[in-house]
């Protein structure tokens, strides 16, 4: 049976706050760029799609994903992200003509940006898990992880 001592992003369950809240705040930020563009969308909704959903939601995934596959910890995963919040507002400034020091698009571009360098991070470190440490965990989902080796998951548990 797992315990539940260790952080938020170090727990294994795959329907844990730390997969599901980024989960939502994706879901939400991609649904106002839909429903209500202008609480997220400056300049225009392609400019949104190209600099904050592509080139940072990707920049973020693989920021997230390059930190836990070195073993660091998910903290400089989140100090990345804030980084690249930084870079996604210069790119709308500098090709698009969009506001440099904006808080509210910052904040709505970082939010996004942090929720994609969770998941990256989750992914990898699920994928770690259950391949480091195959005897002890298997990966449950793209973003978790559960006790019990390959013998257990097969259904010969002794």
């Amino acid at each position: 049976m797992a315990h539940s001592s260790g952080s938020l992003i170090s727990q294994g369950a795959p329907s844990s706050l730390a997969v599901v809240v980024p989960a939502l705040v994706i879901v939400a930020v991609i649904a106002s760029a839909v429903v209500a563009p202008w609480f997220v969308v400056e300049v225009s909704r392609g400019d949104f799609t190209l600099v904050t959903l592509f080139l940072g939601g990707g920049a973020a995934w693989l920021t997230g994903r390059s930190v836990a596959g070195t073993w660091r910890s998910y903290r400089q995963a989140l100090i990345y992200a804030l980084l690249l919040g930084c870079v996604v507002r210069f790119f709308h400034f500098a090709l698009f003509l969009g506001t440099l020091l904006s808080w509210h698009y910052f904040l709505t571009d970082t939010a996004f940006l942090i929720a994609v360098a969770t998941l990256g991070f989750r992914s990898e470190r699920a994928r770690q898990m259950a391949t480091r440490y195959g005897w002890i965990y298997r990966q449950s989902g793209p973003f978790g992880w559960v006790e019990g080796g390959p013998a257990e998951s097969l259904g010969t548990r002794a």
